[in-house]
């Protein structure tokens, strides 16, 4: 378990973690920020023809800093592992500082072999910056001049993670000198193994050796960093010299009386710690009682010991050596996590919730679990989900739950629900019990625990909604919200303050800043395509993000190819780390939203597709549980109950649960069971009384608001069915799905326009006739006076024009031939408004971008030449005019070829960088994207040579922005130019725009519907496929993957051909694919591919398949709509993090057996092959034999691999021959592994896809979930749910702590047994002053005994074994003053044997 969670110290679990320089005495954290990058190094200064001390003191002063900003780089070189480009950047700075130390060094060598040994000055200074004086001279200094020494390589110790490989010990270091490793080491062995106690006697302690001893110590803290450094070079140091001899020589240093030294020590044992064996070797040497001594320590002067001391343990558990651990050091442990106001408590507690996992047994007899518990509730907030980690791994088998007591433990993690009185942490308690409580309700084992002994725990749930504290009652409805996954609508702080009666809870509307696009978005409803017109726009005109707003008609229809740029733009721009303002557009979190639209279908016709339906959804699965739990508990008459409550917040939200919930049960209960939940009988009673006016009229309010949504629902998904031609199921599941999109992503996961103008086309239809109607009955007199009232004709002066009238007559009397006709020969009106959008005349293109000028401007400008386009006459017009030819003659101003003459070069051309970001520029390319719709728009193009402009701007190496406008504002649909220009951005360029333009391909190809021609994407992305980027090969391959839901793609694909063999493992679900067909098979089995694969999934990809499924569906589940992301908990391993949402998520992946069986080719080759019988022997034999982990995972991958072949039509006669499908349903029922239970309730969802599986699960007690038209979900609920949802009874396992093995001689001794007995009487609180000061009377008469290394160890033995707080181990440790001299270790070790 990795330690960086903890907000309060981090401590990094990795044995290449960065060690703070302890040579100052300031404490140190563990996660120092990382500091600016370092200026560069000053050149040496000149060699001094003579000793300079001035000189020689600026070159050590010099050296120090050199140093720190070494080993500040080497600590930036580990945290930013996986950042590519600043590691590279770090290793420039690293060998930079490496060639200054060296030099360095190599000067002062010179200057004090010049000196002699003899000058004071300069060994005197030498001292006092701490330069190591023991090395002697280097011999190179006194054969070679120094033009002639041998250059030091560079230590490569915290380089990239490419370079994690130990290397050998060809590698040197500016204080080693030239000998071979065994020799070094050697060296180093004798030097750790000096007494320092002796050297330290009162005997000897003249001044000469109190002169030496400063020097002792340096070399000891010099040879165990060179040590450090070798360990972290060297794989398999044994063969260069005995571990067991280094470990030996290290607990010298670690028993030191100087905490640098000490602290250098734990730091070199961590490096050494590799297998179980060296823990066991420590161990046996008693390590144990070091360690617990520094862990006892003081923490304002000790920190970095304790910390170094928690990395020694660390580096134990990740090396397997738990079964070794002793008692002593998790009772340490466990003493630090009870400490609340220390900084290392997060961190004891992360370590005991890795060994609650590793071992129980340990933890429990330490009293870790107690602890764990109490931190669940007191602790730290969010440290709640690593703790709950632990808890439910605990739950999940019986040999595991015997070390919990039934009814006591996780029945505290409730009591705050029920609490009457407030204590002082009441609220911090309750807030940790309610994240606690959806922990375990988004984990199998949490949700068999909430139903046990009669659903005891969930209706303490429930009940806290009636008592009378409002806090109390706040949370727990937000807790349901989280629970039921309820998307909250954009202005329910309103209705919920009672600021506004009504609410939509669906569809909802965009947030201002999440409607992200560039051009493409331009013919998206008004202000939606307006906000995502301009790159770098934002409402106050100073760059940013987008705005969306109002939704009024605009011109003519877009097509679904267009539509799709602006969220391919965002997304890609997102990842590709391009750096111009139009790529900065875009945000993580839209990149998340964008990731769920692709993993619940959210985007088009795909969302409803045959193979998505086929798919398990595994959050509806767990959802559906959850809501029978707590329909069972009796929530919706307790929500009732708040809906009579004065309060109005708690009124209104809990009439937003009652609508969800009733919602939730139409959706993913069986007919009969949500039937009896929608009655409500209680709320129509409270409606119909008039005895209390407030609660009647609460209660007719909160019935009206559930209408309002069941018919908003019911509207948008008859627009969706409407939209994509869909059977009413079909359009249900589509809603559905945006619906889980929208409650996960937020609302900005579809565009305003495609969410809510499909329900608009007909009105907006509407408007254009009658539109169309009043131009043609205008007369000319009116039309001339609308003319006017525009200013156009009386004044150049575009600032003076009414362009809401220009609006008005473009879509409105101008769509008459006649009028057009008139406007464009007698008047001047459309060449003044051409004139006013040519490049050259500096108008329009010089114009600010901001929000309002793009609304006014652009917008009118689409308007403008949409106008045009439709009539024939105006095409000619705008062929005529000069505003195209402008067009191309300012693009080719970027032309290198056209502008080689240097006096010929613009300054300031039109399409520049800076009049991209600033001005309404970047908005020509949408005008040309109008244009690429209509073949007339094309032509016109055409003939002004404006493809060509383009195709030499797409030969542009340094101007992406232009690239990604000009491809995100262009349409699609017509085979020609766009698509061209699109695909030589796609296989050309820089590897950013590359997967850009994939991505914007990916989102084109999810706005089509089923009658757009799309092969020509296929074929592009079987290009893609070859690309040399992995990025954009691996996105090829996602995109091809979804476009395998459709059939007819799924066809194209196959015929392409497309070879994935150079892929690896990134092709395979490509391939998977392809076995669902016929023609895919047959393609397959020619190349030797099914049979090979089979045999690989029958060994061993079932087993990955349950380990990806299981992270698939434990991301979908953390990643909630409440979700919040605090931006102070960033990780450095951000890039590593499991909860990050990728598509897919929720929906069980496509497994190699279900896609198998959808051919009938595929079904023979199982049945040849005969592993289908193989799985139910399988299931049958070790099905309560399961507590083996191994058995466990094996049984979960044949169970999703029986599932798999269940969900299809020609695999279900499988099941139903070898009558597999009740024993899955007993496993469900009986099962005492929480985990395996669950995973038998998902493969029975599986089964209840096709028809024939849902009546063959009716027969055995559980009832399918069908759609109105009757086609199966691929839901089930068991009739009898009580025993499914249950945990059966368990006997708790007393578990006692070791008792201490303490020396007879001590024991006999009556002065060290009543030390002793002092020492166990301080575990109890009641007698602890007393034996304090028993002790310290003992200490002051007996004071040889406090010396004794005997005692002490059997002092560790009692600490080992009872419970004592942090300072009673603290006062406890510091009473002994014992010297671990050799003889005194020598002592230890006769004592532990």
């Amino acid at each position: 378990m990795s330690l960086a969670h903890s907000n309060t110290s981090t401590i990094p679990s990795s044995s290449h973690a960065s060690d703070p320089p302890f040579l100052m005495d300031a404490s140190i954290p563990a996660a120092p920020p990382p500091p600016p990058p370092p200026p560069p190094p000053p050149p040496p200064p000149p060699m001094p023809a003579k000793p300079d001390l001035a000189k020689l003191e600026e070159w050590l002063t010099l050296l120090d800093r050199e140093r720190k900003m070494k080993l500040g780089v080497e600590n930036m070189l580990e945290a930013y592992l996986k950042d590519k480009k600043r590691t590279k950047d770090l290793e420039t700075q690293l060998d930079s500082y490496s060639a200054t130390i060296l030099s360095l060094v190599k000067r002062i060598d010179e200057l004090r072999l010049a000196a002699g040994n003899n000058d004071s000055g300069v060994l005197e200074l030498l001292r006092k910056h701490k330069y190591p004086l023991h090395h002697g001279f280097p011999a190179s200094a006194k054969l070679k001049p120094p033009q002639q020494q041998q250059t030091t390589g560079k230590p490569r110790s915290n380089s990239s993670p490419k370079n994690r490989q130990k290397q050998q010990h060809n590698t040197t270091f500016p204080d080693d000198d030239a000998l071979p490793l065994e020799e070094r080491l050697r060296n180093i062995a004798d030097q750790l193994s000096v007494d320092e106690w002796k050297a330290m006697s009162p005997s000897k302690a003249s001044a000469h050796d109190n002169a030496a001893q400063p020097s002792l110590k340096e070399a000891k803290m010099d040879s165990l960093e060179v040590l450090v450094r070798i360990l972290k070079n060297t794989a398999d140091i044994d063969v260069y010299y005995l571990k067991k001899k280094l470990i030996t020589c290290l607990r010298q240093c670690i028993a030191s009386p100087n905490r640098e030294v000490r602290v250098l020590g734990l730091r070199a044992l961590r490096h050494l710690v590799d297998t179980p064996a060296d823990v066991e070797w420590m161990m046996q040497l008693r390590m144990d009682i070091f360690i617990v001594r520094a862990m006892a320590r003081d923490s304002d002067f000790h920190e970095p010991e304790r910390e170094q001391a928690l990395k020694l343990i660390c580096a134990f558990l990740h090396s397997g050596g738990v079964k070794f651990l002793p008692q002593a050091i998790v009772r340490a442990i466990t003493a630090i996590a009870e400490q609340t106001d220390c900084r290392l408590r997060n961190v004891c507690l992360e370590i005991l919730s890795e060994l609650a996992v590793l071992d129980i047994a340990l933890t429990v007899r330490a009293g870790g679990l107690r602890v764990i518990m109490q931190a669940l509730l007191d602790g730290h907030l969010n440290m709640t989900e690593v703790l709950c980690y632990a808890l439910v791994y605990i739950l999940d088998t019986p040999e595991r739950r015997a070390f919990l007591r039934p009814g006591v433990e996780l029945e505290t993690l409730i009591a705050p629900f029920t609490e009457s009185s407030k204590g002082a942490n009441f609220e911090e308690r309750l807030k940790n019990s309610v994240k606690v409580v959806s922990f375990l309700l988004k984990t199998w084992a949490g949700i068999l625990y909430m139903c046990a002994n009669n659903m005891r725990a969930a209706r303490s749930v429930v009940l806290a909604l009636r008592t009378p504290e409002l806090e109390t009652k706040k949370m727990v409805l937000d807790m349901f919200v989280d629970i039921f996954r309820v998307q909250l609508p954009k202005d329910y702080d309103n209705y919920l303050n009672g600021w506004q009666h009504t609410t939509t809870m669906y569809p909802p509307e965009p947030k201002q800043n999440q409607v992200h696009g560039i051009h493409g978005m331009m013919m998206m409803v008004d202000e939606d395509y307006l906000s995502a017109a301009m790159p770098g726009l934002a409402p106050d005109g100073r760059g940013g993000g987008a705005a969306g707003g109002s939704s009024n008609a605009t011109t003519a229809g877009a097509s679904s190819s267009s539509t799709a740029a602006a969220a391919a733009a965002a997304a890609a721009a997102s990842q590709s780390g391009n750096g111009n303002a139009t790529m900065m557009m875009m945000r993580d979190d839209d990149v998340q939203r964008r990731l769920w639209l692709t993993a619940h279908g959210g985007g088009g016709a795909a969302t409803t597709s045959a193979n998505n339906r086929e798919r398990l959804n595994m959050l509806d699965q767990h959802l559906c549980v959850v809501l029978i739990i707590f329909i069972e508990a009796d929530i919706l008459s307790a929500l009732i109950d708040l809906v009579k409550s004065d309060d109005v917040y708690l009124a209104r939200k809990a009439t937003l649960l009652i609508g969800e919930i009733l919602q939730l049960s139409t959706r993913l209960l069986p007919m009969l069971m949500a039937i009896q939940v929608q009655s409500l009988p209680k709320l129509f009673a409270l409606a119909s009384n008039f005895d209390d006016e407030w609660v009647r009229h609460n209660a007719t309010a909160a019935l009206a608001h559930i209408d309002r949504l069941t018919r908003a629902r019911s509207r948008y998904a008859a627009a969706t069915r409407k939209r994509l031609g869909l059977s009413s199921s079909s359009a249900m599941a589509a809603a559905a799905a945006a619906a889980a999109v929208a409650a996960t992503a937020g609302a900005s996961a579809l565009p305003s326009s495609r969410r809510i103008g499909s329900m608009l086309i007909s009105n907006q239809e509407k408007v254009h006739e009658v539109k169309l109607k009043m131009g043609y009955a205008i007369d000319d007199t009116h039309f001339r006076q609308l003319l006017l009232d525009t200013q156009v004709l009386n004044t150049k002066d575009y600032t003076k024009w009414s362009w809401d009238n220009i609006t008005e007559l473009l879509q409105g009397p101008l769509l008459n031939p006649k009028r057009l006709d008139e406007a464009m020969r007698g008047k001047k009106f459309i060449k003044r408004l051409l004139g006013f959008y040519r490049p050259f005349k500096h108008q329009f293109s010089d114009i600010h971008a901001t929000r309002a000028n793009v609304i006014r401007y652009v917008k009118t400008g689409c308007t403008l030449l949409s106008t045009l386009l439709s009539n024939a006459d105006g095409v000619r017009y705008l062929e005529e005019n000069k505003l195209l030819g402008d067009m191309t003659a300012a693009l080719n101003e970027l032309d290198p070829l056209k502008n080689r003459d240097v006096s010929l070069q613009v300054a300031d051309p039109i399409f520049s960088k800076e009049r991209m970001v600033n001005t309404l520029t970047s908005g020509y390319f949408t005008l040309l994207g109008i244009l690429t719709k209509q073949k007339d728009g094309v032509r016109a193009m055409e003939k002004c040579h404006l493809f060509s402009a383009l195709y030499q701007v797409s030969e542009l190496r340094n101007r992406d922005d232009l690239k990604i406008a000009m491809i995100t504002s262009m349409d699609y649909s017509m085979d020609g130019h766009p698509r061209v220009i699109l695909s030589k951005i796609m296989t050309s360029g820089y590897n950013p725009i590359r997967l850009f333009a994939t991505r914007l391909v990916g989102h084109i190809m999810r706005r089509a519907d089923e009658h757009t021609q799309t092969d020509w994407i296929i074929r592009l992305l079987v290009t893609q496929l070859y690309d040399t980027h992995p990025e954009v090969a691996q996105m090829a391959v996602q995109l091809l993957d979804e476009a395998c839901d459709r059939r007819d793609l799924l066809e194209l694909l196959v015929k392409c051909r497309p070879s994935l063999g150079h892929l690896g493992e990134v092709g395979n679900p490509l391939l998977l694919r392809f076995l669902s067909t016929s023609t895919g098979f047959r393609y397959l089995n020619n190349l030797d591919y099914v049979e090979k694969e089979m045999d690989e999934w029958f060994e061993f990809r079932n087993q990955h398949y349950v380990i990806q499924l299981e992270l698939s569906l434990a991301r979908a589940l953390a990643n909630s709509p409440c979700k919040k992301v605090n931006p102070f908990e960033e990780r450095i391993d951000a890039e590593l993090d499991f909860e990050q949402l990728q598509p897919g998520d929720g929906l069980s992946p496509p497994h190699f057996y279900g896609e198998l069986t959808k051919t009938d080719e595929g079904c023979a080759l199982l049945r040849e092959k005969g592993h289908f019988h193989l799985f139910t022997q399988y299931i049958r034999d070790n099905w309560d034999k399961a507590y083996d982990p191994l058995i466990v995972q094996q049984l979960k991958a044949v169970l999703w691999a029986v599932g798999n072949i269940g969900s299809t039509r020609n695999g279900l006669p499988f099941l139903e021959e070898e009558d597999i499908v009740k024993d899955i349903v007993h496993m469900a029922e009986h099962c005492e592994i929480l985990s395996l239970k669950g995973t038998c309730y998902y493969v029975l969802g599986l089964i209840a896809k096709t028809q024939q599986g849902v009546e063959l699960l009716g027969e055995l007690g559980w009832e399918g979930v069908l759609d109105t038209d009757g086609e199966p979900e691929g839901l089930c609920v068991p009739l009898s749910f009580h025993d499914v949802l249950s945990i059966g009874k368990w006997e708790y396992t007393p578990t006692l702590s070791d008792p201490p093995q303490l020396p007879k001689d001590i024991t006999d001794d009556p002065i060290s047994a009543a030390i002793l007995r002092n020492i166990g009487d301080m575990s109890n609180h009641i007698l602890a002053n007393e034996a304090s000061k028993n002790l310290a009377k003992l200490r002051q008469q007996h004071g040889d005994a406090f010396r004794s290394v005997r005692l002490f160890y059997a002092v560790c033995q009692l600490l080992g074994s009872y419970h004592f707080r942090s300072l009673v181990r603290k006062y406890i440790l510091e009473a002994f003053d014992v010297r671990f001299t050799p003889d005194a270790l020598d002592s230890l070790d006769s004592l532990a044997h």
